[in-house]
């Protein structure tokens, strides 16, 4: 197995696409008990300044309750957890379970599926096919909805297959997602007990207020500090020919690129918190992207390469392929800058022969990122 941070040198392990809140940690343990944990975002900025400008009702997350099942360890949960447990095994071996809040992921199934089956080696896949891979689920007096995806090829330790068992539903505007992961037959074992588990799931009134994200300032074209709050987030010059546009939720910035004939790229900027899935996954979604099939670990070395930017290092992807939405021969170059407790993520695609000619000044404008919590 490639051992990428030594390769990298001292980037950090990188984290997936879809970490978006932090999540409260809770200690305890315990068997057959129910547990209320009050939940509430606090994550670093995730929206574009104008939108987190906007006089907003702050969003509220309910109580959630569970039953705990038999042998399963309750964990204190990390940044990117509501709760998380450990699933013991035979030989050593233990399976991971998370539960994750995910606000404004309405209509993300299929990119959501896909990132799941890039995390065990698998292709993507299309909206026919994932509704007949979709097993409906109970969670709590709710219809869910459970997705069991497992790798073709040893990934633990060289010797077993991955098995995720992941189950998603959606309520009052949040996305909830209740994710198992391990050894395979350990995790098809746990799976009755699994959607027991689901079945126990409580959501009760009376959560925190979610406070709304804070704005990053920016730099605008002509180098002038925009007004907001630039505390946690880059300052940067941004090319004369790119043209703003507004972004989604998922995104921080979002730039048009016009080029002759009606080319086009795009240049999206996002920013996420807390530990995820790691370069690979990240890679196989760029690569899910453009119609390409997912790699493995030994592959990474000649997919990624490192470069210096302000605060340290960043990574480096560049792929050709079809664009999976357009039909079209597009190119891909997208960059991965762990900065303190944030991974920030910049992707110029589109046209190829534009993309090619906007290459050099996408990576000034990556370089001239100032990180003010940059170590």
């Amino acid at each position: 197995m490639v051992n990428y941070l030594s390769w990298i040198g001292q980037v950090p392990r990188l984290w997936s696409a879809w970490g978006i809140v932090l999540l409260l940690a809770v200690p305890g343990c315990g068997r057959n008990e129910i547990k209320v944990y009050r939940v509430a975002k606090e994550t670093p900025a995730q929206q574009p300044a104008e939108m987190a400008a906007q006089e907003q009702s702050p969003a509220v997350l309910p109580q959630l309750t569970w039953t705990l099942p038999d042998g399963w360890q309750e964990k204190p949960p990390s940044e990117m957890r509501v709760a998380s447990f450990a699933v013991p095994g035979k030989d050593g071996q233990s399976a991971d379970v998370s539960v994750i809040p995910l606000p404004g992921v309405s209509g993300r199934d299929l990119d959501l599926v896909n990132l799941w089956r890039s995390q065990v080696n698998l292709a993507p896949i299309g909206e026919a096919e994932m509704a007949k891979q979709t097993e409906p689920v109970a969670i709590g007096s709710d219809q869910g909805k459970l997705f069991d995806l497992v790798s073709t090829e040893p990934m633990i330790d060289g010797k077993f297959q991955m098995r995720i068992v992941v189950a998603m539903l959606t309520k009052n505007g949040t996305g909830w997602f209740f994710k198992m992961t391990g050894e395979d037959s350990l995790v098809r074992g746990q799976k009755p007990v699994f959607v027991q588990f689901l079945k126990s799931i409580g959501f009760q009134a009376g959560a925190a207020p979610m406070p709304v994200a804070s704005a990053h300032g920016l730099l605008s074209a002509n180098g002038n500090e925009a007004p907001g709050d630039n505390s946690a987030g880059p300052l940067w010059s941004v090319p004369s020919d790119w043209k703003e546009q507004p972004a989604s939720q998922f995104l921080l910035a979002k730039f048009l690129i016009a080029g002759n004939g009606g080319a086009r790229a795009e240049v999206n900027v996002s920013v996420l918190g807390g530990e995820g899935g790691g370069l690979l996954a990240n890679v196989n979604r760029w690569r899910g992207q453009l119609g390409l099939t997912p790699i493995g670990e030994m592959d990474l070395p000649g997919q990624a390469s490192p470069v210096d930017v302000a605060g340290g290092k960043a990574v480096i992807v560049d792929l050709s392929g079809t664009d999976a939405k357009t039909g079209q021969k597009a190119r891909l170059i997208g960059a991965v800058v762990p900065q303190a407790e944030q991974t920030w993520f910049y992707k110029l695609m589109g046209d190829e022969q534009l993309v090619a000619a906007q290459k050099e000044a996408f990576m000034k404008f990556l370089r001239s990122a100032k990180y003010s919590d940059a170590h």
